[in-house]
């Protein structure tokens, strides 16, 4: 029986091997990874954003199945039109030495002003994509037996090629909008839709036709920040924060062929603590969700306009998959530099013409939401 459940639990992990080839790498804290979702955000906010993402995905399979994300986006607003430059470095493992994707890409925005608390931005993204597939760690059903598992050799003939290498394009929009009420000093809203894998790069491996099939995204948040003085939230953010209560709700839609998926949920930073609770299924049925998203963080800042953030993510499977596969863990690890400026020297957030008011709802379009 030992042996048949070690012959089962290789042929899920080769099943999984197959289904990554056609899907992207999913993450539970994209709003941490602007720059994999949406090209169109690059720059959105001033400076320079940094993030490193590891996510450890059902852990308890023999596989190594994990994802290393790096991202870095800056604004350049002294240059007319300009909206910012990205870069994003993905490793994504599929098992233990049987499918590695390697991906660089490079992203730049356009920003388009519409009202003083109104801006939107378009960006597009080339990436450079590397496949590797061992072939001597695959096994193939005619390899097989059913009480001794995996003992024959099989007639496959491995082909020469273990690499493959291809360009590849995505676009994307966002629009972000921020107001003021009597019951909160800041209220900041930010919708995007990015369409990946624009030309379907082909990713066979034997000569045959397997184009990638396109990815659509969209998500949508809101900030409401708690704070009495709208003067100190302007001139003193930093101190201000240390007192500020911000609501953050917010939902992602995925859909990449016949995969969909959906994540809605809530998110709160109280003084410099994150905690969030999230819902993904693959229906609209809340009450059938396959993941309950559990985040804790803290936001530890350096000086008035540097700071590191950490997010911890807990995915519990809600499904009887959990006894096999384990809960995913994820990690993300930021630093922003909200003063960082690469061509010019000084800071083009105000300006001069604009009165005091237009100025702050500047500054909170402008500043980091979350």
């Amino acid at each position: 029986m030992k042996t048949i459940r070690i012959a089962l639990l290789i042929s899920f992990a080769c099943l999984l091997i197959t289904q990554a080839k056609a899907q992207d790498p999913l993450f539970s804290q994209f709003y941490n990874n602007p720059v994999y979702y949406n090209p169109g955000s690059v720059g959105l906010t001033p400076g320079l954003r940094a993030r490193f993402t590891v996510r450890d995905q059902w852990p308890q399979l023999p596989a190594d199945l994990r994802n290393y994300a790096f991202s870095m986006d800056f604004a350049e607003r002294d240059i007319p039109g300009s909206g910012g430059i990205g870069l994003l470095v993905m490793s994504d493992n599929a098992g233990t030495g049987y499918l590695k994707t390697s991906t660089v890409g490079l992203s730049t925005a356009v920003r388009i002003p519409l009202q003083d608390n109104m801006v939107s931005q378009v960006g597009i993204m080339t990436s450079f994509v590397q496949k590797r597939l061992n072939w001597d760690n695959l096994v193939f059903t005619d390899q097989l037996n059913p009480v001794y598992g995996n003992i024959y050799e099989s007639s496959f003939e491995i082909p020469n090629a273990g690499n493959i290498f291809y360009p590849d394009f995505a676009c994307g929009g966002v629009f972000r909008f921020t107001e003021s009420s009597n019951t909160f000093s800041a209220i900041q809203g930010t919708f995007g839709l990015a369409v990946h894998h624009l030309f379907r790069p082909n990713e066979s491996f034997i000569g045959l036709a397997s184009p990638l099939p396109r990815k659509l995204a969209i998500t949508g948040d809101l900030v409401f920040e708690i704070d009495g003085d709208n003067d100190k939230l302007y001139f003193q953010r930093v101190e201000s924060n240390k007192h500020t209560f911000k609501v953050n709700p917010g939902f992602i839609y995925e859909r990449q062929a016949d995969f969909k998926t959906y994540a809605v949920g809530l998110n709160v930073l109280k003084s410099a603590i994150y905690t969030g609770v999230w819902f993904r299924n693959r229906t609209t049925e809340l009450a059938k969700s396959n993941d309950l998203i559990f985040m804790l963080g803290i936001n530890a800042p350096f000086t008035s306009n540097t700071r590191m953030k950490i997010n911890y993510t807990y995915d519990f499977v809600l499904t009887e998959i959990r006894t096999a596969t384990g809960c995913s863990h994820e990690i993300t690890i930021s630093i922003e530099l909200d003063d960082f400026n690469m061509f010019t020297r000084g800071s083009s957030r105000g300006g001069f013409g604009f009165s005091t008011r237009n100025r702050r709802s500047m500054e909170e379009l402008q500043c980091c939401p979350f």
